[in-house]
């Protein structure tokens, strides 16, 4: 099959158009952000942030890794992930009069680790597979993570974020982003095929007592949670054996 997209002009192209359907996704949801239709615009990021999966798993599986194609992603994901977020929440926050512009600074940290994250993964030898972990958050996860918070603030009726709350948020994925924190990828979660079910159940109960988008971001900030702490214990671990 790999040698069939390789041999193919159009195939082996594949996932590069994915990654332009992608960054067409994080354009068009920048401005549906300025034109106020932010619901639409959180969605499209979320839309974006598969499609980035996609493009990386059918290169990986197709062995059509190419330069090109890194550098496009790079660039992809600084618009879908690093800007198309940010102008989502400043826009959110202006039609509710909660902006003000003491969040400029928290937005520019914002913007400045993920550019920090994507030169650095580029740097990197690349990877041969999606089984190793990853240095430090990936821009696309902490993007999703703020677009699913606004979406889950839009679902729910009776709450809101306070501000503080964003900007909290925004400052905590910022460091994630430039630490050195390895961050394992999702097979590591899913050990035994019947975790499936144990998460499907849960995030039936999550949707059932508050929104889809309230579900999957609480379930994000548990992978979140879950990364540090296996990171953490890798450290001491290892710092005992050292011992």
């Amino acid at each position: 099959m790999s040698k069939y997209f390789k041999n193919n002009d159009i195939g082996k192209y594949l996932p590069n158009y994915i990654t332009f359907l992608s960054l067409g996704f994080g354009m068009v949801s920048i401005i549906l952000s300025a034109r106020e239709y932010i619901f639409l615009a959180g969605s499209f990021i979320v839309v974006a942030s598969i499609l980035d999966s996609l493009d990386g798993y059918s290169a990986r599986k197709l062995s059509l890794e190419s330069y090109f194609g890194l550098q496009l992603d790079s660039l992809t994901d600084m618009v879908c992930f690093g800007v198309a977020p940010i102008v989502l929440i400043s826009q959110y926050l202006h039609l509710q009069n909660r902006f003000t512009f003491w969040l400029l600074p928290v937005f520019l940290i914002d913007i400045w680790a993920g550019a920090f994250r994507l030169a650095r993964f580029n740097l990197q030898p690349p990877k041969e597979s999606s089984k190793g972990s990853s240095l430090g958050m990936t821009i696309s996860a902490a993007g999703v993570i703020l677009a699913l918070m606004i979406l889950s603030d839009i679902s729910q009726a009776y709450f809101s974020f306070p501000v503080l709350v964003v900007i909290l948020m925004i400052l905590l994925l910022s460091f994630l982003k430039i630490s050195r924190v390895m961050f394992p990828p999702f097979s590591w979660f899913i050990p035994h095929p019947a975790f499936y079910v144990v998460y499907l159940i849960f995030a039936v109960i999550l949707t059932y007592v508050s929104s889809v988008f309230a579900a999957a971001w609480f379930l994000w900030l548990c992978v979140v949670a879950a990364s540090i702490c296996r990171h953490l214990f890798l450290v001491v671990s290892q710092e005992k054996v050292i011992l």
